[in-house]
């Protein structure tokens, strides 16, 4: 009687650690992280959402009255189209334009805007030479009181023609990537946004004679924009969106924190 105790005994406590441990030693993939493609969608959406909000808003700092004839603006261009440098581009935005926040809307005319903006050239240079340093980059920069060539660019409804006007222009680099820009004075800001609209060589010609209808220019930069090829002496770049999205968006979240 006791050693049929005993064997019943053994035989329950087995069988009940047995079946505790199955599943475990069945299943053991259920219990990691399953990276499914539909995750890699998310990313690519929550990056999308990210830079249409920041697109929106820059544009919303866009005055809505037109650029007087007198008046002077800032551009700063960017070393080139990559992300690094288009943060740094924004940096050394933000760095300019908190260094001119404190006297920049003191000037009453044109002429005093001018005697300000040079007297203040050194402060201006030693604040972007300061900021690339700080990023880390060695290539050099130039700041220049003159005229400067704009691009035809369209905002919203607003169509602003290509010509030379007087500008405080900071290159940074080669100068060869997308630029920002803004009027300093009189201190109305109009951000270039980097998905700004080129306008066809016509449209130009006609937005200089205040006859450009700009809904119509809107649609019609969009097809120039996209079916024009590349100028001479410049390759076209195959690029992977995807990652490219990824890269803006990288650049993005370390601009939040600069």
């Amino acid at each position: 009687m006791l050693g049929s105790s005993l064997s019943y005994s053994s035989v329950s406590r087995t069988s009940s650690y047995s079946s505790v441990r199955r599943p475990y030693a069945a299943a053991p993939h259920a219990y990691r992280f399953p990276f499914r493609l539909s995750h890699l969608y998310l990313l690519v959406s929550l990056a999308v959402l990210l830079m249409s909000w920041e697109s929106v808003r820059e544009n919303a700092a866009i005055a809505p009255g037109g650029i007087p004839n007198e008046a002077i603006r800032l551009r700063i261009l960017a070393n080139s189209d990559s992300a690094v440098d288009q943060a740094v581009k924004r940096a050394v935005r933000d760095a300019v334009v908190a260094e001119m926040n404190g006297w920049a809307a003191g000037p009453q005319t044109i002429e005093q805007a001018r005697a300000a903006l040079q007297a203040r050239m050194g402060d201006i240079e030693a604040v972007v030479a300061r900021k690339l340093q700080a990023r880390g980059f060695d290539y050099g920069f130039k700041a220049e009181l003159g005229l400067a060539e704009f691009p035809t660019k369209i905002y919203g409804e607003k169509v602003y023609p290509a010509g030379d006007y007087e500008a405080l222009r900071i290159t940074l680099g080669a100068g060869d990537g997308q630029n920002w820009w803004c009027v300093l004075f009189p201190p109305l800001c109009f951000v270039d946004a980097d998905s700004g609209e080129a306008v066809p060589k016509a449209e130009a010609a006609a937005a200089k004679g205040g006859a450009v209808q700009a809904s119509a220019s809107v649609q019609d930069g969009a097809k120039t924009t996209a079916a024009a090829p590349a100028e001479p002496g410049e390759a076209p770049q195959a690029k992977f969106f995807v990652w490219e999205l990824l890269e803006s968006l990288f650049a993005f979240l370390r601009g939040l924190f600069a």
